[in-house]
This record gives structure tokens, C-alpha cells and sequence, in this order.
């Protein structure tokens, strides 16, 4: 049984285990090196053997108690019939977006598309991987994937959005209700490749008021999560409603995720006192401490233990490890969580 399957029932595991967002990444030498023979961001996305080994790094060099596989939350953007890139210094870029031409006429199906090599991916890496390690699978949770189909790039316009997104309610719907399909059968195929733990990725949860999230964030959400339990009634599902704040709450209330991402920016007593009553938390030393390191990050850390300590919880990041995080930051972030008392 892998680490965090005994977290899911209940058992305190000590030191607490950990994983980082971002954990393969460019801060890493050795994840460059493959990069650059992969060719692009999507085409090492797409290869099941380099996607596979940029996994496995971190846990070769950490000894992290999970890996997450490597791909992105917009592969899936291709199964829409969109085209997808990523431009360095830009990122994402999806065309055509929502406020050009757009047809749900044609959709692809999961098993029909490039996806499939993740699951391949999925597979090479759960075969080498140690047993007792998680191996995640992920998606990106439907409102935030459209944040980017409607505006075509990463640019962080979300009034054009939300406003988008009240002017074309039909599509808006629909659209919803295509990804909720996808993102499930998504999941339900990594799962069946072998990853024991599956995240949906809520990156701009906090960007909207509460009607708007429980209409765009949760209801998605907890269509997924009762179409995935009802199918896998012991894989652990992590949310991540990144910025939410207080909705926080309501969000494990009513989507049933069993262990909750806690971004860096959210109260840790609220947590505690709060949320720690309903999932299992996960969280949330701050990136930028992680990068600049020293006394404060070490505070950070021991702040995260003393708070979360009497529940069994995972230790991680409020998001993604910054590109330019040195690597022994990272090594005494670990050194100090497997040396606590």
C-alpha cells in the first residue's frame, strides 16, 4: 500500500510525507537535459519514455513519497478540436479561442487521442516506481481550463472571462458539461493505468465570487469526484481551488475531495481549526520562501508541522517550486521535514 493510501485511511505517517508541485521542472539540470532532447514542451508532454523520466527525477534525487506524472492541464484543449503550443517567455496559446470561431460539433474522445500517451507514461513510470511511493494523476478542473480556451493564452484577463461566460451561457454550459465528461473519463484512464491518487488542478478557483464558484468550480468538481467514486472508491482525490479563501470550506463540503491543496496565501489556524475537520490537508509552505531559503523558509516549515501535526496530512507547496529555486533549498526543505520530531 503506497504512503499516501495509508494517509487516505486514517493512518499517521512520521514523518509527515511530502511532495512538491512542480517537483520536475526547469530548476533541475538533469530535467533540461531531456527537455532538450524531446524538442518541444508538448513533445515531451507526448513521450511516454522522457515523460516518464522527468517523473521519476525528483524522486531519484529527493526520495519525495510521491511522484505526479508529467504532462499539462490543457493537453486536453487538443480534444476539443482547439490547437494548443507552448511559446517560451509566453506559455500556452490556444486557437482558435472562445471569442473567435468555436463549434462543439466535433470533440475527440480520451481513448482516441494523444492523451493515451500519458496513461503510457503513466504505466512505464508505476512499473519502476518503489511500491510503497504514490504515483498522482491530474486534470485541470474545468473553469480553469476555460479560462484559457476563452482567452487563448495564459493573460489573466478574468473579468473578459467571468463577463464571457454570462453572455454565452448556453455554450458556457455546454462547455462545462463536455469537460466535466472528459476531464472524468480522464482520470478513470490514469487511474487505470496505475496512478493510486488523482488532482484537480483549480488554478483560478479564487478569481470568482461565491455564486460564480459554486456554479463554475464546485458543481463541476463534484460531478467528477462522484463519477470517479463511484468507480474507484478508494483512490484519495485532491483538490486545489488555488485563492479561494473562505470558500475553502464549502468546497470540501460539497465536492467530497478527500484531501485538500492549501494555497500559501490561506490561514494556517483556519486550517487547522477549520478544514482540517473535513479532508485531509495538504500544504502549504510558501515557493517563494522555498526560493530564497534560510531561517524564514525553516520558520515556514516548522510553522506547517506544529499546526497540521495532530491529523494525518501531506506536506507540499501553496503552488508550483519557482524555476529559479536553487536545488539545495529543496534538499534542506526535506532534511528538515525527515529529521522533525
Amino acid at each position: 500500500m503506497t504512503t499516501f493510501c495509508k494517509i487516505y485511511e486514517g493512518k499517521k505517517i512520521w514523518p509527515p510525507p511530502v511532495w512538491l508541485m512542480r517537483q520536475a521542472g526547469r530548476y533541475l539540470p538533469e530535467y533540461n537535459k531531456v527537455r532538450k532532447k524531446a524538442g518541444s514542451f508538448l513533445d515531451l508532454c507526448y513521450n511516454p519514455r522522457y515523460s516518464s523520466k522527468v517523473t521519476l527525477q525528483p524522486i531519484e534525487r529527493f526520495d519525495l513519497d510521491a511522484a505526479i506524472i508529467f504532462a499539462d492541464i490543457l493537453l486536453i484543449a487538443e480534444n476539443l478540436n482547439l490547437s494548443l503550443r507552448f511559446e517560451d517567455n509566453i506559455g500556452p496559446i490556444i486557437s482558435p479561442n472562445l471569442s473567435n470561431k468555436f463549434s462543439l460539433e466535433k470533440f475527440i474522445e480520451v481513448e482516441n487521442s494523444r492523451l493515451m500517451n500519458v496513461m503510457e507514461s503513466i504505466s512505464l513510470t508505476r512499473d519502476v516506481l518503489e511500491k510503497d511511493k504514490s504515483l498522482i494523476g491530474f486534470c485541470g478542473a474545468p473553469w480553469t481550463v476555460l479560462t484559457y480556451l476563452i482567452n487563448g493564452t495564459s493573460t489573466k484577463d478574468f473579468k473578459y472571462c467571468i463577463k464571457w461566460m454570462h453572455n454565452n451561457k448556453i455554450l458556457a454550459n455546454e462547455l462545462l458539461d463536455l469537460l466535466i465528461k472528459l476531464s472524468t473519463d480522464y482520470l478513470s484512464l490514469q487511474i487505470e493505468a496505475g496512478a493510486d491518487v488523482v488532482k484537480i488542478f483549480d488554478t483560478w478557483a479564487g478569481v470568482l465570487e461565491r455564486e460564480d464558484f459554486m456554479s463554475w468550480v464546485v458543481e463541476p468538481t463534484s460531478k467528477i469526484v462522484s463519477s470517479l467514486k463511484r468507480k474507484y472508491k478508494n483512490i484519495p482525490i485532491i483538490g486545489f481551488p488555488k485563492g479561494a479563501e473562505y470558500l475553502y470550506k464549502e468546497y470540501i463540503d460539497l465536492t467530497g475531495v478527500d484531501i485538500i491543496a492549501l494555497d500559501q496565501d490561506l490561514n494556517r489556524d483556519f486550517c487547522r481549526n477549520i478544514l482540517q475537520k473535513s479532508a485531509i490537508l495538504q500544504g502549504n509552505i510558501s515557493p517563494n520562501l522555498l526560493r530564497s531559503g534560510g531561517i524564514k523558509l525553516e520558520n515556514d516549515i516548522h510553522d506547517t508541522i506544529e499546526k497540521f501535526r495532530d491529523k494525518p496530512f501531506i506536506i507540499n507547496l501553496g503552488h508550483g517550486i519557482i524555476k529559479d529555486t536553487p536545488i539545495v533549498n529543496v534538499e534542506n526543505l526535506i532534511k528538515i521535514i525527515r529529521n522533525y520530531n
